[in-house]
């Protein structure tokens, strides 16, 4: 007969814990992550920064030298505009400092030094600039010249007419008993561009100064000698596009016909009249300087707004119909749906002061 033997019993104490005087092996700790290898050295790596810029030390020493002669009176009355000759030097101090003087210290010293003698030598070509001969001619203010501009009315219907007057004070009207499209009396300075292109019954007509003549606008020119005296004739639909800038201007359109209008105003104060017999939609774009709009009162008007910092006062028989009376809105007269000719007036207005009154 077999034998049955019992299983060892477990060496355990009571309630499954470990034996007395036995000990238990610690559970080994977990390996160290290695240690990153360093970064490979490069001697670019060394030092990235750069040296001190030369360049906007010297300009602004060049600029506070110039004032400082003109305050002390010592620059010529033609200084300005013959130093507007000189800008492509900006060009040159900035090309050096960006090849030489931000490679090194050493660098930066022959570029500051070289920027120096550049500004100096601008410097004393200016003071001198009526002394020496190929500059003389830069020193002479541009005289101030009359011309007189015309082209014909015969079989012309319709035109489109561009002008901008810059900065000199101008009067656009309607011509009288004349058979041309356009008349003017022009003092200027400088050179104009008078240009008419013909399409069968149309015509493009273009009356703007020169871009030849851009520097003298950068001066302190003496504008009471110029004047533009500008007429158009009211027997052709007329498309204008007129550019002010500075300069005051008086636009009366009340003879004309107009299919459109575009004003882009600048700080020059413009007193506009428009027209009775013409329905037309007006854009105005609106600068620093006033601008006030005359109407006749027969004429339906509405005025849309976008308005800017200066104020807005219409006359008492416009109603606002949208938007706030402080902001963007539109306004209409009292008349505007009854009209035989209506005028849609569209405004941006900028900061100075727009107003509307009736004839």
């Amino acid at each position: 007969m077999s034998e049955v033997r019992e299983p060892p019993a477990e060496n355990t104490a009571a309630g499954g814990g470990p034996a007395a005087g036995e000990t238990i092996p610690t559970p080994p700790l977990p390996p160290a992550p290695p240690e990153p290898w360093p970064a490979p050295f490069h001697p670019r790596h060394r030092d990235r920064r750069h040296p001190p810029s030369i360049f906007w030390p010297v300009l602004l020493i060049g600029i506070g030298v110039i004032l400082l002669l003109w305050n002390l009176g010592y620059l010529p009355s033609y200084w300005w505009a013959t130093l507007l000759r000189f800008w492509p030097v900006l060009l040159v101090l900035l090309g050096i400092e960006v090849l030489v003087g931000r490679r090194s210290t050493v660098g930066s010293i022959v570029s500051g030094v070289i920027s120096l003698l550049l500004v100096a030598g601008v410097i004393l070509l200016v003071v001198y600039a009526a002394q020496i001969p190929i500059l003389a001619e830069w020193t002479r203010p541009a005289e101030v010249r009359t011309q007189h501009i015309e082209y014909s009315l015969e079989g012309v219907e319709q035109a489109s007419v561009y002008i901008e007057w810059s900065s000199p004070p101008g009067r656009l009207s309607a011509l009288g008993d004349s058979t041309n499209l356009i008349e003017g009396d022009i003092a200027y300075r400088g050179e104009i561009d008078f240009d008419v292109e013909r399409h069968d019954d149309q015509a493009e007509v273009r009356l703007e100064r020169s871009s030849q003549s851009w520097f003298w606008s950068f001066g302190f020119p003496d504008f009471s000698r110029e004047r533009w005296e500008v007429q158009l004739s009211p027997q052709a639909r007329l498309a204008l596009d007129l550019d002010t800038g500075s300069g005051s201007c008086d636009l009366d359109l009340s003879g004309l016909q107009l299919s459109e209008l575009v004003l882009d105003s600048g700080s020059g104060s413009i007193r506009l009249t428009l027209p009775a017999g013409s329905s037309f939609e007006a854009r105005i774009d609106s600068g620093s300087g006033s601008v006030s709009i005359a109407l006749p009162s027969s004429v339906g008007v509405r005025v849309e707004l976008d308005s800017g910092s200066g104020s807005f006062n219409p006359s008492g028989r416009f109603r606002l119909v949208e938007g706030g009376r402080h902001g963007d809105g539109a306004w209409e007269s009292d008349n505007y749906r009854t009209a035989a000719s209506n005028i849609v007036l569209r405004i941006d207005q900028g900061s100075g002061s727009v107003t509307i009154s009736d004839m």
